[in-house]
Formats: C-alpha cells, structure tokens, sequence
C-alpha cells in the first residue's frame, strides 16, 4: 500500500494549514523548502533533511584497522558469517561481470524483490546500462556446488576513488547464514586491494519504515558505513525536503529519517554530520539498537500509534 501523505508549501507548514491532514495521512512534507526556511521550519516540527542517503566508509590501510573501528559485537558477526559459509560447503569469490552472471544474478535478485511489500526490480530495468559499463564491474559471489546463491555487483569508480555496491541479492533460504555481511566485506575488501580511498554501500530513500526499513539502517551502521546526503556524493542527486511524522499506520513502529543539523547555509548542512530522529508511540524505546556512526546525534520524537 502507498504512504498516506499531504505535501504542503513552506506557508502551510508554519502557519498550520497542514493540520487539515493530520487524521488522514502518517506524514505531511514540504517538498524543496529553501535553504531560508529550515530554521523556522525546524521550529515548526518539520525536519529539513535529503531526500536520498549514501552509505560511506573509509576503507582504511589494512583489514585489522578497519576491524578496529568496531564493537566486539560486529567483528563476531562478521567472523560467524564466514565460519558458517565454510560450514556450508559455500564458495566465496569474485568474477567478471559477463551476460550470463548478470543473467543469473538478476534471476536470483528477482525472487528476492518479490518477498518485499514495496519491492523495485530496479537492476532489472537498468540491465542494459549495466553491460553497457560491464569492464568497470566486478561481483562478489556465493556458491553452493556451482548454484548461485548470493551475490553483490560492485561497481570500481578510479575518478571519485571509490568502489560502490551496486546490488545485492541472497536466495531466501540463505537469509539466516549472514550472507549480506559478508558481500559487502568482501567489497571492503576489493576496495583496498585496488586502493581506493572510499568504499560506497548503496544509496536509500530518507524514510526507514516504508520502502526501505529501519533494520537496514542498522545493518550499514553496525559494518562501519556512515550516511551521507546523496548529493555530497553526486551533485545533483536528491532533492530537499522538510518532513513531519504524525502517526504510523503504514509506516513500521519504529521509523526513522536522518535531517540536516543545524548550520549556516545550505552549503555547511550538507557536508555536516547528519542528525538521527527516531519516530515511535512507545514512551520507553530503546534507541541503542539504532546507533549510526559519525552521526551528530540522535532524538526520539513519540506519535500517536495507529
């Protein structure tokens, strides 16, 4: 089901006007708000914030300083991951992009789209352009006796320095084997290889708890990735937006959005730390699970349940 949302203008949102939805939709957004109105946007209860987040990491010199950035917890999950692909019997290598991997790949990354409320095929729709670009693509895979099972395509960027995860797929009766976190530090760790400086973990809508959800905030936080405004990545990309949450009925419990930090102009907020807002009913929620690295902080905002 769609998000029930009320787009109104910069007058609306500080004069009130947007209470005429309030019993009607989860949330009311201002859509390009000016830089000049963020502070009394702000005061109002709308979040100025991007419309699309990067996830970044510096990939750091070696593997034991990467680990170094992170709790005992995750470097645990990164080692079960590995030792349950080996019990597995799983392959665990890279390989050149060709038709017939991406063929392959897309039919795994299919199944899973499908299993998803509010799936997007979207690699599907840019195969073409994929191949057209294949030389610059290389992929992680996971076998089982020949069966792809789970996959990543990175994509390696010489003129930004950086190697970016494309797409990502793992065949539903993998989930429980941590499959994802080994893709991706599998990337890390073609990243260092080739030396790049920066190693990109996709990019998501700004809205955890409708397309996207707040455990893949989790996931990216807990491998050491930072989120970033798209556009501080691609110019461009993205737009800005002020955004009120005021009820959850097809949002999930929690739901969450990064805005833009209190700062002097558009320019200084979007190469700022972003801000974490939790949105929940319950008056007890514990925050802990949703940590973000280089963060500027984090605030729970309580609405009404649906």
């Amino acid at each position: 089901m769609s998000l029930p949302m009320a787009l109104v203008d910069v007058d609306q949102a500080l004069s009130g006007g947007w209470r005429t939805y309030e019993n009607e939709v989860d949330l009311i957004r201002v859509q390009d708000p000016p830089a000049e109105s963020w502070p009394r946007l702000r005061e109002a209860g709308f979040l100025p914030k991007p419309q699309v987040v990067a996830w970044r990491a510096g990939v750091l010199e070696t593997e034991e300083q990467y680990l170094g950035t992170l709790s005992g917890k995750d470097r645990y999950d990164i080692r079960t991951a590995y030792r349950r692909a080996g019990e597995g019997d799983l392959d665990v290598g890279a390989e050149p992009l060709t038709v017939g991997l991406l063929d392959e790949f897309l039919e795994l990354y299919e199944s899973q789209v499908a299993t998803m409320r509010h799936g997007w095929a979207v690699a599907v729709e840019q195969r073409g352009s994929i191949l057209a670009e294949a030389e610059a693509y290389s992929a992680v895979t996971v076998r089982s006796h020949g069966t792809l099972v789970a996959a990543c395509l990175n994509q390696d960027v010489p003129a930004k320095d950086e190697i970016r995860a494309r797409f990502s797929a793992v065949s539903s009766d993998r989930r429980h084997d941590s499959l994802a976190r080994l893709l991706y530090w599998e990337m890390l760790r073609e990243a260092r290889v080739r030396k790049r400086r920066w190693a990109i973990l996709g990019r998501d809508i700004n809205l955890y708890g409708h397309v996207v959800k707040p455990g893949l905030f989790s996931f990216k936080s807990r491998l050491g990735f930072t989120a970033v405004p798209g556009q501080l990545l691609e110019p461009g990309s993205g737009s800005h937006q002020a955004d009120r949450v005021i009820r959850l009925t097809e949002l999930t419990d929690p739901t969450l959005l990064l805005s833009y930090a209190p700062a002097a102009g558009e320019a200084a907020a979007v190469t700022a730390p972003l801000h974490l807002n939790l949105f929940t009913p319950s008056e007890d929620f514990d925050a802990r699970p949703y940590r973000g690295v280089g963060l500027a902080d984090t605030t729970v905002h309580h609405v009404r349940p649906a």
